[in-house]
């Protein structure tokens, strides 16, 4: 078959099916899940509460473009994690094993790193592991907050 005769071939099906000529009668329009307002408040309110941490804890918030590190080295990203403690709840998380290298590389990853604290702070009630930004935000009291919506 050739070029035009392909494009012909294109064409014609695409202006008979356009016109209602063909027998697919049951068409179904695809509809968006609708979206419920108290969960999308939810959502909204943890991922504010995630922004105001890594600003806390390194600055800024949202994906970087250079690594970054505190305490010599010993902290990793946004959120300021260690190797080991990010292995050891990516592990209780979903049962993923990382080795020190790859956690160092995902702790660098800021929607890695973000639900990782995340499930942290909100699933596991455990806002201590960054001892002095909690505090100052107050994101023990944010928590309750926002598990009573």
């Amino acid at each position: 078959m050739t070029l035009r005769a392909t494009t012909c071939s294109v064409l014609l099906a695409a202006a008979f099916g356009g016109c209602g000529c063909t027998t697919n009668k049951h068409q179904v329009a695809a509809t968006a899940p609708a979206v419920d307002p108290r969960q999308q408040d939810i959502d909204e309110r943890k991922e504010q509460v995630m922004q105001q941490l890594a600003t806390c804890e390194s600055g800024s918030w949202g994906p970087q473009s250079q690594p970054i590190y505190g305490g010599r080295g010993a902290y990793h990203g946004r959120f300021q994690f260690t190797a080991r403690t990010y292995m050891t709840y990516q592990q209780r998380h979903d049962g993923t094993v990382l080795t020190a290298r790859e956690a160092i590389d995902a702790a660098q990853d800021y929607d890695k790193a973000m639900k990782l604290a995340s499930y942290m702070i909100f699933e596991l009630g455990e806002s201590w592991h960054w001892p002095l930004c909690s505090r100052k935000l107050g994101i023990p009291a944010k928590v309750q907050e926002i598990n009573s919506l």
